[in-house]
């Protein structure tokens, strides 16, 4: 199963001195800055009209460094689910405005390992000017949309580092907020993508891949021996497409994939039908030896399994065991500590690309999904 690594996602270090310049003009008041408001437990949303527009420099050593996501687009529907480890995180609908040379867009965020209390608590003028850049998805006024899911780094070739030395540098984890505020479809992203140096694993972003599509058309976008590749594809989990038809070592999300390949056309329908079909690889299944297929390339990162392993041998490990047993005593009692290690979708964002609609649900309460648009 996959590693634990602590989410500090984004904000615990350095920005670029823009940014900070900007914050330490004036000591501002909680108060008299935009507030996250409370949508339901773990659920925040929040306007943001003033905010970071330089790619902020961070340096992000302590941020998580794997997550897992599932993510697909169907006509006019396209959703994604982050799947991390169970625990109070609070996710953040974020809305940013437009103004001259950058979209309004919409989608889900977060700061670092924030609850519910502290983000009641207030955020600083500081927290605000950043968070538009902590986002996993979203989609903007031109019904361009955008995600990011990790990918293997075993199999990326050369650890990517530089896509495009001597170019403006983006880091990987913020490309989403780069092409959102920028780009109006796939074409204007790959441009993007070519003028800009994308700085991958070494340099302090994740390994990751991206889908990035238009009200026409959808691509994978993917780092491979330092390399932007492109590829048109609708499905994307947590291994390279590009790579397609091999499948490596350590590739993880092949259950996923196929299952929303199988019931790919169910996506099409409608927002329920997104919605339904990426509730079919809502993550806990991990943990369901009953799942069929069993979801054995879960268990190859950090464990000694490939796609070779027969299936007994993933089922009679001791610590396989132990995750199922643990997750069955979270389902029980509601309690869990960070040791069980404990995966479950976290949260999941559908949406509808011609009306710039979401709806997203958290920690797996499939029974509720909350609305939202661009605009209010």
């Amino acid at each position: 199963m996959k590693k634990f690594f602590p989410l500090v996602c984004l904000l615990a270090t350095l920005l670029l001195c823009s940014c900070k310049a900007k914050t330490q003009t004036a000591e501002v008041a909680t108060d008299s800055v935009p507030q996250a408001v409370k949508i339901a437990d773990y659920l925040f949303e929040i306007t943001v009209d003033d905010y970071c527009d330089t790619v902020p420099n961070y340096l992000i050593a302590e941020a998580g460094k794997e997550f897992g996501c599932s993510a697909v687009r169907n006509g006019n529907f396209y959703g994604r689910n982050l799947d991390f480890f169970i625990s109070e995180i609070s996710e953040i609908v974020v809305r940013t405005t437009a103004k001259e040379g950058r979209h309004a867009s919409v989608g889900v965020g977060r700061l670092k390992q924030m609850t519910d209390a502290e983000i009641e608590a207030g955020l600083t003028k500081e927290l605000i000017y950043i968070l538009p850049w902590g986002m996993f998805d979203g989609i903007n006024d031109a019904g361009f949309f955008c995600n990011m899911n990790v990918t293997p780094m075993q199999d990326a070739g050369l650890v990517h580092t530089n896509s495009n030395p001597g170019k403006p540098d983006v880091q990987s984890t913020f490309l989403v907020r780069a092409l959102l505020d920028n780009c109006a479809t796939v074409d204007e992203a790959i441009e993007y993508i070519n003028n800009h140096n994308i700085i991958g694993m070494n340099k302090g972003g994740w390994d990751l891949h991206f889908m990035i599509g238009d009200p026409e058309k959808t691509v994978v976008l993917e780092f491979i021996d330092n390399k932007a590749v492109i590829k048109e594809q609708n499905i994307m989990t947590n291994f390279f497409v590009n790579k397609l038809p091999e499948i490596t070592p350590h590739a993880d999300g092949l259950e996923r994939y196929d299952i929303l390949k199988e019931n790919y056309a169910e996506g099409g329908e409608s927002m329920q039908g997104m919605y339904n079909l990426l509730k079919r690889v809502r993550f806990s299944q991990a943990y369901d030896p009953e799942t069929k297929p069993f979801w054995k390339s879960e268990y190859y990162e950090g464990m000694p399994y490939t796609i070779d392993t027969p299936l007994e041998t993933i089922l009679a490990d001791s610590k396989v065991q132990e995750g199922f047993n643990n997750f069955k005593n979270y389902k029980e009692t509601g309690k869990y500590t960070p040791e069980m290690g404990l995966w479950y979708t976290e949260h999941n964002s559908t949406y509808d690309i011609a009306n710039r609609k979401l709806w997203v649900t958290v920690h797996e309460d499939y029974d509720h999904h909350y609305e939202f648009a661009l605009t209010k």
